[in-house]
């Protein structure tokens, strides 16, 4: 049985808290409101993920990739063929920048780790063995940092021009449905929303976990799998780094 923390326990705290919310304020807003609102976020999420993934790949490919991999040869020197694996992937992870030779070590571990995650051999050469570590280790990382931000900077973006559309409709709402029938819609819509908006937290949630190289003491992987809601949407996040 998996011990059950303080941290734990306020997360799933917090994924209640949301749901009720957004129940709440659906049934206030009725059905008109919160299903533009619902649509707002829906079309936010999906334009934001897709965005990000294709603005996360250009810019690491454009301005980061081949400056990380020059870089690291250009500072490497002596018998680096020489070496062994663990010792190459050692010695090219100590001329990374140290905010992501942290997350690299957060994500997968120590050098032993990555030296299985590269495989037996590296090929001999400085430029060779860097791109491989590169493309292999630190891409991944880097990667899901880029999108997470890109992502909730897009997503924020879209959310504040479809929702004021949504401020057009509170008046219009009273012509169309009314009573029970129009709480109980919006109470739905409302619970859909909350599910969109957990997953934009669990986004920031990672990225600081990536960002900080997994060195948060309430956000361990051991404190997310403990809790009973949040990791249901936290295993379920299509941003990983592995």
């Amino acid at each position: 049985m998996q011990n059950i923390s303080v941290a734990s326990v306020l997360l799933d705290v917090m994924v209640i808290l949301i749901a009720g919310s957004f129940v709440w304020f659906g049934i206030r807003r009725g059905f008109l409101v919160t299903l533009v609102n619902s649509c707002g976020r829906l079309i936010s999420c999906i334009g934001a993920y897709i965005g990000s993934r294709a603005l996360a790949t250009t810019i690491y490919q454009v301005y980061i990739r081949e400056k990380l991999i020059d870089s690291i040869a250009e500072s490497i020197t002596g018998n680096f063929a020489d070496y062994d694996v663990s010792m190459q992937v050692s010695t090219i992870m100590q001329e990374i920048p140290g905010i992501i030779r942290n997350m690299v070590y957060g994500v997968f571990g120590d050098t032993a780790n990555l030296t299985s995650q590269i495989g037996d051999t590296l090929n001999g050469t400085v430029q060779s063995a860097a791109t491989q570590v590169v493309d292999q280790i630190i891409y991944p990382v880097v990667y899901v940092v880029l999108q997470s931000i890109i992502f909730l900077l897009l997503f924020f973006c879209l959310k504040i021009v479809i929702g004021a559309l949504s401020e057009t409709l509170r008046n219009i709402r009273k012509c169309l449905l009314i009573g029970v029938p129009d709480m109980l819609a919006g109470a739905v819509l409302g619970f859909l929303e909350a599910i969109l908006c957990i997953f934009v937290i669990v986004v920031f949630i990672k990225l600081l976990i990536y960002a900080s190289g997994a060195q948060i003491p309430f956000l361990s992987s051991e404190t997310i799998q403990s809790t009973t809601l949040f990791k249901i949407f936290y295993n379920a996040s299509p941003f990983s780094g592995k």
